[in-house]
């Protein structure tokens, strides 16, 4: 228990601790590793390793006698929860101190121009290649290794775009150089549609990052000057651009398992695994990408919104939703009002026993 509140991340399910030969060389070490990750920088067993070695040169003062072997990094990651991830995202890069400013900034524009979330939208470029599988793969036990194939680059530019509500997705956009005629020829009269649709005011504003292959936000705005874009600050997209919070991610996750679906039901090209990558076109990935959007949830795409627009997406948890027929809304109404009433025995067994 001493140790569990003197550490960090120690692991949850520990039953027994077996304290390391060299206390203190591992508690330095645990310190140092945790001084180089709060600073970011990626760290690798053969990292700690050659560290651990150096440590014990001058906290023992010996040079032989301690290896650092595979086995004690296994025991040392384990004793401290020290874990593998994946470096994602680009966070490290954002500029923080210029999202406020821009917060603000959008606030006063959206209170300026009386906008709802149904008339705030974002859009976002992200690179795919269309012809690659997931490089994590299951294997049996007694396989040793996980040999792969070499990967097939072919690379698309997609674009999701949709709402702060999450009600309206625009048809996916795959594209490089079609942006301005989208925008014009495609977003425009579809946003004016939709708003016509909801009674809204045929008024709304784009967010888009800094990419340089956006035309100006002069250039991006319809002929009556209500659908205009506004730009993102600059090195900001990791922590608060919409698209970018899991919602392009959902996309490429669910294409990739589409990608496999398709390539081991393939009747003609099944059984040879690079014949079934190839004989996918473009075609196939781009109608893919568009069912895949078409899976993205509402909800996904409105939680993608609370670091831009934090009071707005806060403000409009009042939305009816309907789940196997139940309206979602009107069921927290019937639970705020009984649990604000004296609740009998009979009626807390029937909740109790449905879950509620």
């Amino acid at each position: 228990m001493k140790f569990v509140s003197t550490t960090e991340h120690c692991p949850d399910t520990r039953k027994t601790l077996k304290e390391p030969e060299n206390l203190v060389l591992e508690n330095s070490l645990f310190i140092w590793f945790m001084q180089q990750r709060r600073r970011h920088i990626p760290m690798s067993g053969e990292i700690i390793c050659e560290k651990a070695r150096l440590f014990y040169r001058e906290i023992i003062k010996q040079e032989d006698g301690f290896t650092a072997s595979r086995g004690w990094l296994d025991n040392f990651k384990h004793r401290h929860g020290i874990r593998r991830l994946k470096i994602t995202g680009e966070k490290l890069l954002c500029d923080e101190a210029s999202i406020e400013p821009f917060r603000n900034e959008l606030q006063r524009v959206i209170n300026e121009n009386n906008l709802d979330l149904e008339q705030i939208y974002n859009a976002d470029e992200s690179g795919l290649f269309w012809r690659m599988l997931p490089e994590h793969k299951l294997t049996s036990s007694h396989e040793k290794n996980a040999p792969g194939r070499k990967m097939i680059k072919a690379r698309i530019t997609f674009m999701p775009c949709a709402n702060a509500s999450g009600t309206h997705k625009l048809p996916l956009l795959a594209t490089r150089v079609l942006f301005l005629d989208w925008f014009q020829k495609r977003f425009v009269p579809v946003v004016r549609e939709h708003l016509l649709n909801v009674n809204l005011p045929p008024k709304a504003l784009l967010l888009l990052d800094n990419f340089p292959g956006h035309p100006s936000a002069e250039e991006l705005r319809s002929d009556d000057c209500n659908i205009l874009a506004m730009f993102l600050p600059p090195n900001t997209t990791a922590l608060i651009q919409p698209m970018d919070q899991n919602v392009i991610q959902n996309i490429k996750l669910n294409y990739r398992k589409s990608l496999l679906v398709n390539v081991l039901a393939d009747p003609v090209h099944g059984k040879n695994l690079i014949d079934a990558l190839k004989a996918i076109n473009l075609k196939d990935a781009v109608f893919s990408l568009a069912n895949c959007w078409k899976l993205v949830p509402q909800m996904l795409i409105k939680k993608s919104w609370k670091h831009l627009l934090p009071f707005q997406t806060e403000n409009k948890i009042d939305e009816v939703v309907e789940i196997n027929g139940i309206q979602i809304s009107t069921l927290m109404n019937q639970i705020q009002e009984t649990c604000t009433n004296k609740m009998s025995d009979s009626q807390a067994q029937e909740w109790a026993y449905h879950g509620i």
